[in-house]
């Protein structure tokens, strides 16, 4: 019974399966071939993972798209990905914080949250707003990199044998966040001090701008935090009130900002009404025309998402 119960989820998932962004359906990702089925929670961690687990792994993301992570609600189907998961990959740090999602994180039997791992390990280098632990450590690509040992230890641990082929993966990984960290530095370098300053519908580039808008001094007094604003908090799924939107417009006017930044995936609306509210006090500012990512890849792989969003805020400040 249960073997043919196995068959018509296939069956069911072959008919309607959905395909998420980096190309591994369900299906394919069901299929035994003595790989390593690895699921993970958002596209971001899926790209990580399969980067240093590569030929060897196979790695699905439960979240997809435009897909919010901060609300996203288990959904039919995502049940049976649990189940056939070796192990489970999460972001941490209650990114994934719906009551559903949470359940199934925490009753399967080979989780790594690797937010959490990170700040056990590197407790000062995670961002506090309000109270609340930031959880978009990925928008630092060289706090990001520091999971690589994380994963790199739980694919050893579950995979022994092919512990040579994750190392070496590891390492180039590692040369590659390398590399390309230090060409964001180098764009953001080039961007006068006095127009370093990001304004965005979410409070998801904390750690971005920490890394590559802040100057030495302002590390060092965590000054640093005027450099970005966002109109809502760690997760976007608040009402946006009036008293927001002076806030915002105060920090506009005051620091002299002609642009601010929309998000891939949330509405335009709430900076239209900076924009509005800023103009009746004569400021004049701009919703820049490209979009930026914050929580979601767009199709693109990480890096090439992090260049992405360097190459908007190069372009507009």
């Amino acid at each position: 019974m249960a073997k043919f119960s196995r068959i018509l989820i296939l069956f069911l998932f072959s008919a309607c399966s959905s395909t998420n962004e980096q190309g591994n359906s369900f299906v394919d990702w069901m299929k035994s071939d003595g790989r390593i089925k690895i699921l993970a929670t958002t596209p971001i961690v899926q790209d990580l993972v399969q980067k240093v687990g590569g030929k060897e792994v196979k790695v699905h993301a439960i979240i997809f798209g435009n897909q919010d992570p901060h609300s996203y609600e288990i959904v039919k189907g995502d049940g049976e990905k649990f189940g056939y998961a070796d192990l489970v990959f999460a972001n941490g740090l209650m990114l994934e914080h719906s009551g559903s999602l949470q359940y199934q994180l925490k009753h399967h039997k080979n989780v790594c949250f690797l937010g959490d791992e990170l700040f056990k390990r590197l407790p000062d280098q995670i961002i506090t707003v309000e109270g609340q632990l930031d959880p978009h450590i990925w928008m630092d690509v060289s706090l990001w990199a520091t999971c690589i040992d994380i994963v790199l230890e739980k694919l050893k641990e579950i995979d022994p044998l092919h512990k040579e082929i994750y190392e070496k993966n590891a390492k180039e990984t590692k040369e590659e966040f390398v590399s390309v960290d230090q060409a964001i530095q180098e764009k953001i370098d080039g961007i006068a001090l006095a127009k370093r300053y990001l304004v965005t519908s979410h409070d998801a580039f904390n750690y971005y701008v920490r890394r590559y808008f802040a100057t030495k001094e302002e590390l060092e007094n965590n000054s640093w935090r005027v450099r970005v604003q966002a109109l809502q908090g760690l997760a976007p799924d608040e009402q946006i009130s009036v008293l927001q939107i002076k806030e915002i417009v105060d920090h506009v006017c005051k620091y002299n900002i002609e642009v601010i930044f929309p998000e891939s995936n949330l509405s335009k609306d709430s900076l239209e009404k900076v924009k509005e509210a800023a103009e009746k006090r004569g400021k004049k500012i701009r919703l820049a025309k490209s979009t930026l990512y914050g929580d979601t890849l767009g199709g693109k792989s990480y890096l090439e998402m992090l260049t992405y969003d360097t190459k908007v805020l190069e372009d507009n400040l």
